[in-house]
């Protein structure tokens, strides 16, 4: 289920409190976006997916958290891609220095079963940095993010040779 609120009159500071107390709470996922509203006024979107059977809780919680005197429910229909998670070792060396983590990989298929995304899991990433951050290197999460995943779509393909030409 997908309720859909607005509220005009709520401080910043207290948005991520109400988003950790609402997936707390059982909603699989909160969107809170910035609009406009009659007269200029800021106002927030909120979007919540949640199981059915937690309408009522969900609800009472945005209202006793925002304020909010209704809610729309929004119908919809999920598409959902299969997807697999591999487990892949990373080694990366740095000036004589090795570091090696198991990391996590999600390959998106599409219905024709061929891969249509990848991502690296952000928590594996981020304690793989971390870690090498820690011994005195500075390595950017952003960078080698991409180059793991250039990595991953690269044996994902079945070529003998990549060559790029930038």
């Amino acid at each position: 289920m997908l309720i859909m609120a607005t509220v005009d009159d709520m401080p910043p500071e207290g948005i991520p409190y109400i988003t950790d107390k609402v997936m707390d709470n059982g909603a699989k996922n909160i969107h809170i976006i910035n609009a406009y509203t009659k007269k200029g006024r800021m106002e927030y979107i909120i979007f919540v997916d949640f199981p059915d059977e937690s309408l009522e809780e969900i609800s009472s919680l945005l209202a006793l958290e925002f304020g909010t005197i209704g809610m729309k429910i929004i119908n919809y229909e999920h598409i959902k891609f299969p997807y697999k998670i591999a487990h892949k070792k990373l080694t990366l060396n740095i000036r004589d220095v090795s570091f090696s983590q198991d990391i996590r990989i999600k390959y998106l298929y599409n219905l024709k079963e061929e891969i249509i995304s990848l991502k690296v899991e952000y928590e594996d990433l981020k304690s793989f940095v971390n870690e090498v951050n820690s011994k005195g290197f500075d390595v950017s999460f952003s960078k080698l993010k991409t180059l793991i995943e250039a990595k991953a779509y690269s044996e994902s393909f079945d070529l003998d040779e990549l060559s790029l030409s930038l």
